[in-house]
């Protein structure tokens, strides 16, 4: 029987990146997207404010006060929607076993499509690539033998990351 080959793929600062990528004046620029000052929440950070310390599920108030210089935007749902129609469109051309966890992350069982995009690593490239390309957006894929550790590692290395965990080496890592 085949090793498993497992990825979890996980869009980095999903809904900032968006908003990033749409409006390039942003890049650079510490951006927090959420609800209302006084009873709002950061739904996501990009990288530039999660270096103050701001984080998802924040009070947008908390967020405001370790990044004041953050720059603030709402929630655009029906754009991540569209984005995310794209990036899984990508996914399941990789593979038919997608198990999609949210908008900008699932979980692709890869095992046996060696013959159709070579080794796991190089075919966990090739997917990061063509993401970028449909998109114009980073991804960071964690490779490993079941779920579990394919999720640890996808957040090892972010943002854009690559990590694999080798087989045997499972109970190390």
């Amino acid at each position: 029987m085949p090793q498993r080959v497992i990825f979890h793929v996980d869009m980095d600062a999903f809904f900032a990146a968006i908003e990033v990528h749409d409006h390039p004046e942003l890049a650079d620029k510490p951006v927090d997207i959420g609800g209302p000052m006084r009873r709002g929440v950061v739904s996501t950070a990009n990288y530039e404010a999660r270096r103050f310390g701001v984080h998802s599920a924040m009070p947008m108030t908390a967020a405001m006060r370790r990044c004041p210089q953050a720059i603030v935007l709402p929630v655009r749902m029906e754009r991540y929607v569209e984005v995310s129609r794209q990036v899984m469109a990508v996914f399941d051309r990789f593979s038919p076993l997608v198990e999609p966890l949210s908008l900008d992350e699932a979980f692709l069982d890869m095992t046996g499509t060696e013959g159709l995009f070579g080794a796991p690593l190089d075919a966990a490239r090739q997917l990061k690539t063509e993401v970028m390309a449909a998109t114009g957006l980073t991804c960071s894929v964690g490779l490993a033998s079941n779920k579990f550790l394919a999720k640890l590692a996808s957040e090892i290395d972010k943002p854009d990351g690559l990590t694999v965990v080798p087989v045997g080496k499972e109970r190390e890592f």
